[in-house]
């Protein structure tokens, strides 16, 4: 098997975790070639350490005769131009949550739906939850779901910018919380009540708390992304009728609780998703698989991301499909 040319547009921090996968062989099939950095010093320094080329514009790189795929990486505002270039060049594309910036943007991409491109939600490649899938059948009827996602504040300055974020909490992190319960459930919530604060002098909200409700069979799903403590929790809790699942995917843990019993069901630890990911995309480029979660996916949670701050701006319960107006 030919391995894969993969191009990284944008590589900061987290982009650099998708090199160093890819570079140690963490990955079958697949192999980096060339990364793109606005910042050519800095790019530059990057491709000389994990030996592949450095590329000075992002047109360069969506070349099909130097790459096969490229991961878009960049914060999520040039989202939109790159993924159009990448789609239109013939490239597999696998893009960072969120799909684009904002829910404005959305029908700057809507057309794409149907090409090999995959949203890196990457919670639904996390063993962990993977297995809490598996084992919904064991609760009966879900009427009840509650997520927590807490982070420590981060010191990134894009994430300051409007422009370069596209917004907060909610646009950054809470997309993978409603991609997760949308995965759970099955389809996207009807409508939602939230709250958000912007908390330390943060210009944007990093804390927010969302009541999502679906009508038929109904149930209540509470998601809640902080990045104000100086701590990491990860947690996500499913009640049915017949009894409750409790998932640590941060440490790896799943307990299954009816009456008063507790069992400990699953230990995964503390397992990387990211390679695991690429390994679909590798499958998804090669046309091996349907997308695992295609662009569709992306641009639903993004309309709960809207919905949230809609419901926040006006103080009201807002039903998603408001959006479609």
């Amino acid at each position: 098997m030919t391995d894969l040319r993969i191009g990284l547009a944008g590589c900061g921090r987290h982009g650099e975790r998708y090199l160093r996968h890819l570079q140690r062989g963490d990955v079958e099939g697949m192999r980096a070639v060339a990364v793109h950095r606005r910042n050519q010093a800095v790019g530059r320094d990057l491709a000389d350490r994990y030996g592949v080329d450095y590329v000075d514009s992002l047109e360069a790189l969506l070349d099909p005769e130097r790459i096969d795929a490229v991961l878009i990486l960049t914060p999520p505002g040039p989202h939109a131009t790159a993924l159009r270039a990448a789609i239109e060049a013939g490239l597999g594309v696998l893009v960072e949550k969120p799909l684009v910036a904002s829910w404005e943007e959305v029908r700057e991409v809507a057309g794409y739906d149907g090409a090999r491109v995959m949203v890196a939600q990457t919670l639904r490649f996390s063993p962990v939850l993977r297995r809490v899938r598996e084992l919904l059948p064991a609760v009966g009827t879900v009427h009840r779901v509650r997520m927590a996602q807490r982070l420590e504040p981060s010191d990134l300055d894009w994430q300051r910018d409007r422009a370069a974020a596209g917004g907060g909490s909610v646009t950054l992190t809470g997309v993978h919380l409603f991609d997760l319960l949308r995965w759970m459930i099955g389809r996207t919530p009807d409508a939602v009540s939230a709250r958000m604060c912007a908390l330390q002098g943060h210009p944007f909200e990093n804390l927010f708390d969302a009541c999502f409700e679906y009508d038929a069979p109904p149930l209540l799903a509470a998601t809640e992304v902080s990045k104000f403590s100086r701590s990491r929790t990860s947690l996500l809790e499913l009640v049915g009728e017949e009894g409750e699942l409790h998932a640590d995917y941060l440490r790896g843990t799943i307990d299954f609780r009816q009456g008063r019993e507790v069992e400990r069901v699953a230990e995964f630890g503390d397992v990387p998703t990211l390679p695991i990911a690429l390994g679909f995309f590798g499958a998804l480029v090669r046309g091996e698989i349907e997308t695992p979660v295609s662009l569709r996916d992306g641009i639903e949670t993004l309309r709960m991301a809207e919905a949230c701050y809609r419901s926040h701006a006006s103080g009201r319960l807002v039903r998603l499909d408001e959006l479609d107006d």
